[in-house]
This record gives structure tokens, C-alpha cells and sequence, in this order.
């Protein structure tokens, strides 16, 4: 008796979780981009690095295209960090609170790799960004950036703000750019 009381319980469980499954594949994670400027900052005339305000981008599907051109006012050169900075918002943006914050010594050790991670990245400007970065006005046309990754985390349910700080850390901190991003996560029907 009680053999098939727990044979037909594992049945009603597999087929809640075959039910449960099936309607999960059926949809997917998508993160959208809503902005990408220069941030918003007293400072943000001084830049040595200028970017079009906003950014001219396009996201779809996980996919974030960004093209333009960058205006590079000085010769910039190590030591350079980036610090990534991460607020977690409410959906309506009327609260926000600090979430996470990185910093990436060294960018010129990136820039330069010929193959690295980020290589590709790099290349994607004409002419080719190294360091030392001259002064210049650099072109980059459809750099592409697969968010994919991204939908593994736990990001739904806010809105984000991500800034992306570039220091010349050298004896006087100074901050060189700044671009700042909003998202958010939404579930979406496959096709």
C-alpha cells in the first residue's frame, strides 16, 4: 500500500516537474539596456576621453551594439584603473542602494594583448587603440557585446545602474571618463 502511494506521489512529482520545466523553456531572459551616456557629473566637461552624449547603441536580445567615434584630448598612459560601480534600484528608480564595486588595475596591459580577452574589443577601433593612447579621434563601428551571460544572474525583480570609471592613478587621482548604464531583467516568450 504504502509502495504505491509513493509510486504514485514520484508520478504526480514528475509530472509537475516535466510541467514546470516545459513552461520555463518557453521562455527566456533577456536583459535590456535602456542607457548608455557620459555620466551626468560637474566634471564631465573635463573628461580627457569625450563621447557622443548619449551613446549611440542598440539592444536586442542580449545583444548590445555601440558605435560612434571617441575623442581622445591628451596622451593618457599607465597607470590607469578602471573601477566598475554597481547600484541596485526598485523598479519605479526611486530607491537605489549601492551593490557592488570593482577596480581593474593595469588597462594597459589589456589594451595592449594581442589576444587577450578583450583584444577583439580593442581592435574594434580605427585606428587601433595602445598605449600610450594618443590623441586622436578613434571610430568604432558595431562593437558588439553579448549579454547572454548576464541572464544567469538574479537581476530581475530592479532596475541597475552601472558606471564604468576610468583613473589615471598615477600620484594625483584623476578621473579621465565616466560612463554610466541602466537596465533592467524581463522575462519574454521564445519564438
Amino acid at each position: 500500500m504504502h509502495s504505491a502511494f509513493r509510486r504514485f506521489t514520484c508520478f504526480v512529482a514528475t509530472i509537475f516537474a516535466v510541467l514546470i520545466a516545459s513552461g520555463n523553456s518557453a521562455r527566456t531572459k533577456v536583459l535590456v539596456v535602456e542607457k548608455l551616456a557620459t555620466c551626468s557629473a560637474p566634471n564631465s566637461d573635463k573628461y580627457v576621453i569625450r563621447l557622443p552624449n548619449p551613446l549611440n547603441f542598440t539592444s536586442v536580445n542580449n545583444k548590445l551594439q555601440i558605435y560612434g567615434n571617441l575623442t581622445v584630448m591628451e596622451v593618457i598612459q599607465e597607470p590607469l584603473e578602471v573601477v566598475f560601480v554597481t547600484n541596485r534600484c526598485s523598479l519605479d528608480m526611486k530607491t537605489c542602494e549601492p551593490f557592488n564595486k570593482r577596480t581593474l588595475p593595469r588597462i594597459c596591459s589589456y589594451i595592449n594583448e594581442e589576444k587577450g580577452s578583450w583584444a577583439t574589443f580593442f581592435r574594434s577601433f580605427e585606428p587601433d587603440v595602445r598605449c600610450p593612447i594618443k590623441p586622436n579621434v578613434y571610430t568604432f563601428g558595431n562593437i558588439s557585446v553579448d549579454l547572454t551571460f548576464a541572464t544567469i544572474f538574479a537581476l530581475d525583480g530592479y532596475r541597475w545602474q552601472a558606471y564604468l570609471k576610468l583613473f589615471s592613478s598615477g600620484k594625483q587621482k584623476r578621473e579621465l571618463l565616466c560612463v554610466s548604464v541602466q537596465f533592467w531583467m524581463k522575462w519574454v516568450k521564445r519564438a
